[in-house]
């Protein structure tokens, strides 16, 4: 080839607009390579899960933004086989505050670095991440990072930033919540499902006997009555009423008896309740587990309630009786209902008819389940409250309910949380793992094949086409 006709080739339309062409794509590979780059080393990152699994909430950011102590969290992982999940919300606390830093040991590589942590010597479960603050510490097991189904040994929802914020209160609070449960009237034992709950939530639970102790202990931060059989002696509902009087905070959770607990029912009433006598019957199919004495009550509006509606979760009460609000009470009294029933209900008054049928005689729906009550008085100038919370029923508590159902220990730790006045940790709660499915008919599946096998190609075709015909007479 001559010269002449090389240096011709480069004046050439077609190859003007190829080598146009080919640096107008250099550049944009260019710049896609360094927004990529820059991006990268941006440290933010966007939360696209339905759930929110790997972001923290604000009552979180409000805890980590007053911490005065440093806070360490070890967890125990071999090398290279951290889980993900927990790493990914971990790096949010650390990213909030230079108050927290994360950090991984080895435990086959530092096979005694565990030790020092193991207060009961049983040795610390590899996936354990432990909360230190000073000389305090407290240690999450792997299982308790996740919410599983005993059934179908499934996990069903992430708790990460609730055992870890509660482990970061612990370590960091002088004082933590002591529970006690009354004895000596054949009280229901606390399910061992919901005292481990209790614990994770720094709960400490103890027994109260008041018919030995002179009063109740000082170091008491919630009085819990769980199904007495048998009444309270005067003495001891003294001692009851004299600890309420003193802005006391108790839960009272009564199941249906045959003979009337006097002693409890007047406490009760001294607050506005009383308690309907009866099993109530759910007419409704929408608000019964299946069987009609296993309610699904309705939620009304209240900080105890609201994280239960906010994550559809359902709180199922086996056998329930109804919760009276009287007309006769004190004015610094207010009485706000929990859990309802549909109108659709009736209360069976005789517990040894054959049937759930509606019978003369029988309380007419709809019942307050569950009510939460607060007692504002004024001392010197000073205000003064009281609050307990009193539900209808007491087996929801047991292993079986509490396990299978979470909105049943949930309903009883928002109330620890609300009782307390301690608001944030009642939204900082476990986190569904469970994700919608898309659910498509044959037609619209037939559509959207035909889009992406037929119309997406053909586009591209003729746009190609049209391109092509126009440069070939350039």
């Amino acid at each position: 080839m001559k010269k002449g006709s090389i240096l011709e080739s480069f004046k050439d339309k077609k190859f003007k607009y190829g080598g146009y062409a080919t640096l107008m794509t250099a550049v944009v590979l260019a710049i896609l390579i360094v927004v990529n780059l820059l991006v990268d080393q941006i440290p933010w990152k966007l939360d696209l899960t339905q759930n929110k699994l790997y972001s923290i909430s604000e009552d979180t950011y409000k805890i980590l933004d007053n911490l005065d102590q440093d806070i360490r969290i070890i967890g125990l992982y071999e090398a290279g086989k951290e889980n993900k999940e927990v790493d990914e919300i971990l790096k949010k606390y650390e990213a909030r505050t230079k108050k927290v830093s994360v950090e991984y040991v080895d435990p086959v590589k530092n096979p005694t670095f565990a030790k020092q942590y193991d207060k009961e010597g049983n040795g610390l479960s590899t996936g354990s991440l432990i909360v230190i603050s000073g000389n305090k510490f407290k240690v999450i097991s792997p299982f308790d990072l996740y919410d599983y189904n005993y059934q179908t040994y499934r996990a069903e929802s992430i708790a990460v930033e609730q055992r870890v914020t509660s482990a970061i209160s612990y370590v960091t609070s002088e004082k933590n919540p002591v529970v006690y449960t009354l004895q000596g009237h054949d009280e229901t034992a606390l399910s061992v499902e919901l005292k481990k709950r209790f614990e994770n939530e720094n709960y400490e639970v103890k027994e109260l006997n008041l018919l030995t102790e002179d009063k109740i202990p000082e170091d008491i931060d919630l009085l819990m009555v769980i199904s007495p059989k048998r009444d309270i002696s005067e003495e001891e509902d003294k001692k009851i009423r004299e600890y309420l009087t003193n802005q006391g905070r108790a839960v009272f959770l009564f199941d249906v008896l045959r003979d009337e607990l006097t002693n409890f029912q007047s406490l009760l009433k001294s607050y506005g309740v009383a308690i309907q006598p009866s099993i109530i019957v759910e007419g409704d199919r929408n608000h019964h587990a299946g069987n009609p004495v296993w309610l699904v009550p309705n939620m009304e509006s209240h900080d105890i309630i609201s994280p239960l509606k906010s994550k559809d979760m359902m709180v199922i009460m086996p056998g329930a009786q109804g919760i009276e609000t009287l007309d006769k009470k004190k004015r610094s009294i207010e009485v706000e209902p929990l859990l309802t029933t549909s109108s659709n209900s009736w209360g069976k008054k005789n517990l040894d008819a054959k049937t759930v049928d509606k019978e003369t005689g029988d309380f007419e729906g709809p019942f307050d389940l569950a009510v939460a009550v607060t007692d504002k008085t004024y001392e010197d100038n000073k205000e003064k409250t009281t609050k307990i919370v009193v539900v209808g029923n007491a087996t929801f508590t047991d292993g079986q309910f509490s396990a299978q159902v979470p909105g049943n220990g949930e309903l009883l730790l928002n109330s620890f949380s609300w009782l307390q006045d301690k608001k944030d940790m009642i939204s900082i709660r476990s986190k569904s793992l469970e994700y919608t499915r898309l659910n498509i008919t044959g037609m619209q599946s037939l559509v959207w094949s035909g889009i992406v096998v037929i119309v997406i190609p053909v586009v591209i075709f003729l746009a190609g086409l049209m391109v092509w015909l126009r440069r070939r007479h350039l």
